[in-house]
């Protein structure tokens, strides 16, 4: 289980897709961790939390992120991390 890379398990397009999806994630309990500007650190760095929190695939979700045309059509990873985890992440709401 560790050591092989994360495939990206999604691929958002524009800020709308992305504030989409987290709020989804969300609910399913997951949270934004970081940002990466290059894949081979995102999964660099999801690796390194599986193996130091003893995490599995499941408590980890990569993600493409892919800016509209008009501010350039770059790509970020995401990375989210299963609440509870002992692993700090962002929520954009708290559930009541």
């Amino acid at each position: 289980m560790y050591g092989k890379c994360l495939s990206i398990r999604e691929v958002t397009i524009g800020f709308a897709e992305d504030q989409e999806l987290r709020l989804r994630y969300e609910r399913e309990v997951f949270g934004l961790y970081a940002v990466f500007e290059r894949p081979e650190w995102a999964e660099e760095q999801s690796l390194e939390l599986q193996r130091e929190f003893l995490l599995c695939e499941e408590d980890i979700r990569l993600v493409q992120h892919i800016s509209t045309p008009e501010t350039g059509s770059r790509s970020t990873w995401e990375i989210y991390i299963r609440a509870g985890k002992g692993i700090r992440v962002l929520f954009l709401q708290r559930s009541a």
